[in-house]
């Protein structure tokens, strides 16, 4: 079998042999993440979770809230998902839930939907992969501590899932993670070396440990991207493996911003305007109590009387609706936002009125994510 070669991807990843099929669906967008559990056995200085989930038993999927599991579905199919990511904390931690989601999943979509799991060695046994394996998972990926390889032999549980490592790939540890690549090279079928990350949260202690980022526009890690092409060329000569290197850009720039336009495809209204950025042009109206600000959404979030003021909009679409003939389609009560949202045109067409009637027109740029963060508003 002939040595892969190391080669750049269109990715801004670097690759020796073939990206992991989970990897495959990922870089275009296609795979949800769907955050199990902030549970996990382990205490990892880079842990990148945030402090809202970290240690905490909670649901997420693509950064939404789960309250019915149900809502992984949805959320699959308002982003085109192909597969799924499920990560955490550990997975394993919720063993169940974990089982449960797998065959919810394929269930709904099919064998081919393709689902990869992160776990770390921790809680792994033959008994639980058979478990997930007979649910439907079709990839596992490792994460050995690189110290401490007491728990190394884990990884050689039989199973026909694909088997890979992921790893973040931490500076000053070259002996430590060669040591690894030279133990697995007949183990699994792929590594994965990340970019070792910052992150402004408390489980990250990155800083502490006397890391920067390697630049003022990332949240990279100085000298983890030379280590991982270091680590690369080892493997080109010394293994047959596939191994790919992940670097920060590809997750925030590629991974993330494909997702996104699928999911504005999606979502979008037909009042709304999706630009080349995946982001939503639109048209909102809000009461004059509840005028967009800075603490907007904790002030939405806080708020007692939601039922009446969701009833107040509700009231006053149908008197626009009635008094200037708009389309139905065209309007709509958010009642996440609290506010009216409809099109940029409509909303400076009304806009004299509106401050008539002391509500509040404003032409607004939002993701399309759950939350529908605020890229900009201009008032009309």
């Amino acid at each position: 079998m002939e040595t892969p070669k190391m080669k750049k991807t269109k990715y801004h990843s670097w690759v020796t042999g073939k990206l992991p099929k989970g990897c495959q669906f990922c870089v275009k967008g296609r795979k949800e993440v769907v955050f199990i559990t902030g549970v996990c056995p382990r205490k990892c200085f880079f842990c990148p979770i945030s402090d809202e989930k970290k240690d905490k038993d909670v649901v997420y999927t693509n950064e939404v809230p789960v309250k019915d599991l149900k809502q992984i579905v949805e959320e699959a199919r308002m982003c085109s998902s192909k597969g799924a990511g499920i990560t955490g904390g550990d997975p394993l931690a919720r063993l169940d839930r974990t089982i449960k989601v797998i065959k919810l999943l394929k269930k709904e979509f099919g064998k081919g939907f393709h689902i990869h799991l992160y776990t770390s060695l921790d809680l792994v046994s033959q008994d639980v992969i058979d478990k997930l394996e007979n649910a439907g998972l079709d990839e596992i990926r490792f994460h050995p501590d690189i110290e401490d390889d007491k728990l190394w032999h884990r990884m050689k549980v039989k199973t026909n899932m694909d088997k890979g490592v992921e790893i973040p790939v931490i500076p000053g540890k070259e002996k430590e993670i060669m040591k690894l690549i030279d133990y697995i090279k007949d183990k699994v079928k792929f590594l994965n070396l990340n970019e070792l990350e910052m992150a402004d949260t408390e489980a990250n202690k990155v800083f502490e440990h006397g890391f920067v980022a390697k630049d003022d526009l990332s949240y990279g890690v100085k000298g983890s991207e030379e280590l991982a092409k270091k680590l690369l060329r080892y493997c080109e000569k010394n293994t047959k493996q596939n191994v790919h290197y992940c670097p920060v850009k590809l997750k925030d720039k590629v991974q993330m911003f494909e997702r996104l336009k699928l999911r504005a495809k999606n979502v979008a209204k037909p009042y709304d305007k999706v630009t080349k950025d995946a982001t939503l042009l639109r048209g909102a109206i809000y009461l004059p109590d509840l005028k967009p600000d800075f603490g907007y959404n904790d002030k939405v979030k806080n708020l007692k009387n939601k039922s009446e003021v969701i009833k107040k909009l509700k009231k006053i679409r149908e008197e626009l609706v009635d008094r200037f003939g708009l389309d139905e389609k065209m309007m709509d009560v958010d009642e996440k936002k609290l506010r009216l949202i409809t099109s940029r045109n409509i909303v400076q067409r009304l806009a004299k009125y509106l401050k008539s009637r002391n509500l509040y027109p404003v032409w607004v740029e939002e993701d399309p994510t759950y939350d529908q963060f605020e890229v900009e508003s201009e008032e009309v």
